[in-house]
């Protein structure tokens, strides 16, 4: 049995990858301060977990995954930089350091790329200089959730921390998948209840039969093509470019700012289908429905996660 204990906790992610693994798991305790989140994950593991602060206890763990708040560290919020919740990693490292005895046999830290610019790298140095002090062998890697049998282009630095000098660990290769947007496309909905605003339809024309979309390019535009996704962020903005995702979505955010196009159709990706696309199940989605979260904040829950693929990967090679 692995004994796990999930930090920023969300929806779930490391535990829903634990169980589509098959792996016999005891979770000792999952700490997430958003309530609605809570309530989400309480209601897809059938638990009654109450919001807590990741520095008001202590205990031993197996394995313990973080993905401790991004946004300030990601390209969107430069301008918070050593701002508070990007650095609540250095709560992890307080707890590993002083409060779990004996320390986690496993660490998973999951986060956002730009933690490796020159910008940020002190933040990233300085982590895995903490945990090899406490005992622990490093690794990490850039992993994309696209190469690993979804369709969504979202990158993330995955660190894997083992007690010990432990040289045996090595991340997963890449996953050839037959599966495409198509597949994960409810075609079901009512394309007029996701309909673009009225600033959002600014950014697309026709012409020929063909749908484009004006971008910040040399052309000025760039083709949209069947099941191909569009992020309609800041749609007002001259300088946006890279909006298209051919047969992908761009990186899920916390907002329904992604759009995808087939049978002439253009509308907004619904909540449903922003959780199948980060790993997770319809039946997931009606839990978090059953107890009241709306499509926004599942939205929002979604864009925060981990993709549950990259982690099924990861614990693979982790716990063999």
């Amino acid at each position: 049995m692995v004994q796990i204990l999930e930090l920023f906790g969300g929806i779930g992610a490391p535990r829903k990858a634990l169980e589509n693994l098959g792996v016999d798991i005891k979770s000792l305790d999952y700490v997430e301060i958003l309530p609605f989140a809570v309530q989400a994950y309480n209601n897809i593991f059938s638990n009654d977990y109450v919001a807590q602060d990741v520095t008001k206890w202590n205990m031993s763990v197996d394995l313990l995954i973080h993905g401790s708040p991004c946004q300030d560290w990601s390209k969107n919020g430069l301008n918070n930089i050593n701002t508070g919740r990007s650095i609540l990693y250095e709560r992890t490292l307080e707890i590993i350091k002083s409060e779990l005895t004996p320390r986690p046999k496993k660490v998973v830290w999951e986060n956002v790329p730009n933690l490796l610019s020159d910008r940020h790298r002190m933040h990233f140095d300085h982590y895995l200089d903490s945990m090899e002090s406490f005992g622990y062998t490093n690794h990490f890697k850039i992993l994309n959730a696209r190469d690993f049998g979804i369709p969504q282009n979202r990158e993330r630095v995955f660190v894997v921390s083992v007690l010990g000098n432990n040289t045996g660990f090595q991340f997963p290769e890449k996953i050839e998948s037959a599966m495409s947007l198509k597949d994960y496309i409810d075609f079901e909905v009512d394309p007029t209840d996701y309909a673009l605003s009225e600033n959002e339809k600014q950014l697309f024309f026709r012409e020929n039969n063909k749908l484009f979309i004006h971008t910040n390019t040399k052309k000025g535009f760039q083709e949209v093509e069947q099941f191909d996704s569009v992020n309609v962020e800041r749609p007002t903005s001259k300088t946006r470019r890279g909006r298209v995702g051919k047969q992908v979505v761009q990186t899920i955010t916390t907002g329904a700012t992604q759009v995808i196009y087939y049978d002439k159709v253009v509308r907004h990706i619904t909540a449903k289908e922003y959780l199948r696309l980060m790993g997770y199940s319809d039946i997931d989605y009606f839990a978090m429905r059953e107890v009241g979260i709306s499509d926004r904040q599942i939205i929002k829950l979604a864009g925060n996660s981990i993709a549950v693929p990259v982690l099924e990967a990861i614990f693979k090679k982790l716990l063999d």
